[in-house]
């Protein structure tokens, strides 16, 4: 296996890789090309030991058995890159405001300002000479000097008066909209915080007039203090402004994939890796420039093979840092089942105790998916707090669902949708990229509608122990009755916890889900899940009431 670059164009991208000692007499030369400067900068880099770190680091945290994919032989290529630099050569006017005006200063009315602007607008761009000059240095400069100039703008002529404006703000209305209340007239009532109860401020309304435009929602322009003109220095600049275009176009050998879309994360890898051509390729257009430059970054992928899935995934690593660009949505396929699992789970309800232990053992048995069902919680209580102290709410109010006013639905829906972010970027960030955006949004928002949901026992918890636990009472004291002894008493007491552990195991199956849910250490609105509190309750007050209940019927008959 060779560890050079193959040097292929990407209109023949089946061209056959040329060995090392052609690439070492293409590149010996002074005039060697930008893709045969790509393939020289990676000549001893070691990619193939990074290629299978990354690999096998993504497919082991996803669960995937070794048997289970296959990896073809590293490839070496190259991505090109079109870096175009284009210039647009205009005049702008600028105005600065002007508060002191000396008394010899001439200022121009309006009118005056305006065809000053015109006249000297035209003037300004009869600057051949100066564009000329200008364009043959950008025809003859090299990429890394045109490089640094894109987002900057070069100053030609300047020329500036002063003189009267119609102001920007109002357009000579001499009235804006109200910046207090943003052209409402109305402000959030501060004593009750728009909670439109009992208040003598708003009288239940939740708002007040605004004090500043006294509830009209128009106030006094403060640009021109509401004159509709004010005094400007006007500054007419001839210029030049570049930014950049860039085109990239990648292609795996043995694929007939192009990727012509990538991240900007991936753009960035790509450019700091590629080596473009000295010579730009230079053309005047209407008011501009346009320099075009030829690139190639080194690349360096596999394809993998995951069975039961017919197109292979690409991982490709680019330039001498190996940074992986363009990760494949492995985890769209690989966790499939656990979506469509968690979604019928989601759908079946909270009945099913048997559906959420499934549903719990296969998130957990995925390291990826169990570390991020684990950051629900604190991205939840996250963004309570900050919309409770954006909102002036208390944090109870929002974490208790009782409230149901439309500000209070509001908050919570403001909330859900910012866990969602959060936790989908936990995903990705987890799964180191290798999923795509609507997968990982949707598997977020199941992830924290499931979490609540998990707390839930069993909902006829309370009916079941009502009815075993009457039931075992009036058993133990009819027994009691007719054989008021001290073995009938402890074999009572022994028939209630026996009861307590079969109404446990085998109607509600608490134990067998409390250790299955207990494993991914979950806590929701700052209670354990799941929260075997009122179980514990039920069996109390059985067993309680069973000791009670021998003790004192035993206690009556040997006193009788």
């Amino acid at each position: 296996m060779s560890d050079s670059i193959t040097a292929k164009k990407q209109s023949n991208p089946k061209q056959s890789a040329p060995k090392n000692e052609n690439i070492a007499k293409n590149t010996s030369g002074d005039d060697s090309s930008a893709e045969d400067k790509a393939v020289q900068s990676v000549r001893n880099v070691n990619f193939q030991q990074k290629l299978d770190a990354v690999v096998s680091s993504i497919f082991s945290r996803c669960g995937v058995p070794i048997a289970d994919f296959h990896v073809s032989k590293p490839l070496t290529f190259c991505a090109s890159v079109s870096y175009n630099l284009i210039w647009n050569f205009k005049c702008r006017a600028i105005d600065k405001p002007i508060t002191k005006i000396s008394d010899d200063t001439r200022v121009l009315s309006a009118v005056e300002l305006d065809d000053f602007t015109k006249v000297n607008s035209k003037e300004l761009e009869k600057e051949s000479k100066v564009t000329a000059a200008f364009i043959k240095r950008l025809a003859n400069a090299k990429f890394n000097e045109l490089a640094s100039l894109s987002g900057q703008i070069v100053a030609f002529n300047r020329i500036a008066a002063i003189g009267r404006s119609r102001c920007k703000k109002c357009r000579g209305t001499r009235k804006s909209r109200c910046e207090v209340c943003s052209g409402s007239g109305s402000l959030t009532c501060p004593t009750c915080q728009g909670r439109k109860i009992s208040c003598r401020t708003c009288h239940g309304s939740g708002r007040i007039k605004c004090y500043a435009c006294d509830g009209i929602g128009m106030g006094i322009c403060p640009e021109c203090k509401g004159k509709g003109e004010m005094v400007v220095e006007r500054e007419i600049v001839y210029d030049g402004e570049c930014h950049k275009q860039v085109n990239i176009s990648l292609r795996l050998p043995d694929s007939d994939k192009i990727v012509r879309e990538f991240t900007e994360k991936d753009e960035k890898v790509i450019l700091e890796a590629a080596n473009f051509e000295d010579k730009s390729t230079g053309s005047e257009t209407n008011h501009g420039f346009k320099a075009s430059f030829a690139g190639y970054a080194p690349c360096f992928g596999v394809h993998v093979a995951l069975k039961g899935v017919d197109a292979p995934f690409d991982f490709i690593l680019c330039g001498k840092s190996l940074k992986a660009i363009c990760r494949p949505a492995l985890l769209d396929v690989v966790f499939a089942p656990q979506s469509v699992l968690l979604s019928e789970t989601l759908n079946v309800g909270s009945t099913s105790v048997d559906e959420k232990i499934a549903c719990v053992k296969a998130l957990a048995s995925k390291a990826i998916l169990a570390k991020t069902i684990r950051t629900v919680e604190r991205y939840e209580m996250e963004c309570i707090e900050k919309e409770a102290n954006r909102q002036g709410f208390s944090l109870e109010t929002i974490l208790s669902e009782k409230d149901n006013s439309p500000r209070s639905k509001h908050i919570r829906n403001t909330v859900k949708s910012e866990i969602i972010d959060k936790v989908a970027k936990e995903l990705t960030e987890n799964a180191h990229g290798f999923v795509s955006r609507d997968f990982a949004r949707v598997f977020a928002k199941n992830l924290i509608d499931f979490v609540p949901m998990l707390m839930i026992l069993n909902p006829n918890t309370k009916p079941v122990w009502m009815a075993v636990t009457l039931t075992t009472w009036l058993v133990e004291a009819f027994s009691m009755f007719f054989m008021p002894s001290l073995g009938c008493a402890f074999l009572g007491v022994g028939i209630s916890v026996l009861v307590c552990i079969l109404t446990s195991v085998l109607l509600t199956k608490n134990w067998t889900y409390y250790s299955v849910v207990s494993a991914l250490r979950l806590t929701h609105k700052q209670k354990k899940v799941p929260s075997l509190t009122q179980e514990a309750i039920q069996s109390g007050r059985l067993l309680l009431g069973s000791l009670f209940i021998n003790t004192f019927l035993f206690i009556i008959a040997n006193v009788t």
